[in-house]
């Protein structure tokens, strides 16, 4: 319980200094959040391949299981590029929109 209240006195000195970094950082999270059993998942199937195709486990190495390995480990290395980069983005896109919101201007108009 006092980790929690912590935590929220952090969040709220953060949200003070600045609004922007912080929202981007929420919404940076949720999206990693999103991510995190997909690439558990691939991971399993990674460490898998590798141990069918290059240890003896199970009466390998298997030169199929090599090829899937280098295959899907490749694959998974473009997609955590692609990834990294969209993270960026929505990261900054966010920032920059709290930003712009927050130092508009208020008018009064008669």
């Amino acid at each position: 319980m006092i980790f929690k209240i912590l935590q929220i006195r952090k969040m709220a000195n953060e949200v003070r200094e600045n609004p922007g970094k912080f929202a981007g950082g929420k919404i940076g999270e949720m999206f990693l959040g999103v991510l995190f059993m997909p690439s558990l998942i691939s991971f399993i199937i990674v460490c898998g391949f590798f141990i069918l195709g290059f240890t003896t486990f199970l009466g390998g190495p298997y030169g199929f299981f090599k090829f899937l390995f280098v295959i899907f480990f490749l694959g998974i290395l473009c997609v955590v590029y692609f990834i990294r980069k969209i993270y960026r983005f929505i990261k900054s896109i966010t920032e920059n929109a709290v930003n712009d919101t927050i130092k508009v201007k208020s008018r009064i108009v008669e």
